[in-house]
């Protein structure tokens, strides 16, 4: 009889400190039943912290957080401003390569196969990124630093923000060989201004926004 209770007890404890061994290893941190495949938030905002540092010249960062971004409402029969230059095609180059655009600022052509970071720069981008920040449906603000300065240029970066805010694919930047004060481009199109012009900034940006050639109904690339 002894026997049998002492086998009972022992099973009994058995029992017992299996459970509390599930308990504790069960819930311990980084013990899962499932593993999840989509990067974490956190993962995903170093990344994009970590691109944007490598980027010299760069001020103030603007984060396109998802490809699909507003895209402004066009009225019928609207007139896209700027001149409209020949497509240059898509043709990825290596960094560093020389390249002959048939426009300044470019709007289309060979470029380097990743963008710069999109956001307020005091020191400009090469060309081939910037290209290619066209190509994902950017709208670049380039300024003449000589024309554009002090409070005009604090009133330019502050549009440049506000912009942002409704879609962020949007790069300001100086551009030392520029011959007029503010050049505004987009895929294929490039609007010049003899001064700042907050009015003609919005419109070019409203019309030109995530239409570039890697965008469809504002679902861009990059």
């Amino acid at each position: 009889m002894n026997i049998k209770l002492a086998k009972s007890g022992l099973l009994a404890l058995c029992l017992i400190c299996t459970i509390a061994i599930t308990l504790v290893f069960g819930n311990m941190p980084g013990i899962s039943q499932e593993s999840s495949s989509q990067p974490s938030t956190a993962s995903t905002s170093n990344s994009m912290m970590n691109y944007i540092r490598e980027w010299k010249g760069l001020i103030e960062p603007f984060l396109v957080i998802t490809p699909e971004s507003p895209l402004p409402g066009l009225y019928p029969g609207t007139i896209l401003p700027g001149i409209r230059f020949p497509d240059l095609g898509q043709q990825h180059v290596e960094v560093g390569t020389s390249i002959t655009y048939n426009s300044n600022p470019p709007t289309s052509g060979p470029h380097y196969p990743y963008p710069a970071a999109w956001g307020i720069y005091k020191d400009p981008p090469a060309d081939g990124f910037l290209v290619h920040n066209l190509e994902h449906g950017g709208v670049i603000i380039s300024y003449n630093p000589k024309k554009i300065k002090d409070q005009k240029l604090s009133q330019l970066r502050q549009q440049a923000r506000s912009l942002s805010n409704f879609n962020a694919r949007v790069i300001l930047t100086p551009r030392l060989n520029l011959d007029t004060a503010i050049a505004l481009t987009a895929w294929n199109y490039l609007q010049k201004l003899n001064r700042y012009d907050s009015t003609a900034v919005k419109v070019f940006y409203d019309t030109h926004i995530a239409r570039g050639p890697e965008c469809q109904e504002g679902l861009c690339a990059g």
